[in-house]
């Protein structure tokens, strides 16, 4: 089994402008446990739903739409 742990993306960005990495782990235990972890994580979370983003404080937008400004490609 085979796992992969990292930042790395597949976008443009990350090809070209970020310096991320991605270790790849060949080894069932690892693997196993990875997988139990994102299990987990994906248990807690949910799904947005339509028109909960503009519902958020006006800092959390602004703080969002800021964020962005930063990304040197959109």
């Amino acid at each position: 089994m085979v796992a992969t742990v990292g930042t790395a993306n597949l976008d443009d960005r990350s090809f070209r402008l970020n310096f991320e990495i991605t270790a790849v782990v060949v080894d069932s235990d690892f693997a196993a446990e990875v997988e139990r972890m994102l299990e987990a994580d994906f248990a807690q979370s949910r799904r947005m739903e339509p028109g909960e983003y503009d519902a958020k404080p006006w800092w959390f937008r602004f703080a969002v739409n800021l964020a962005r400004l930063t990304s040197p490609v959109q």
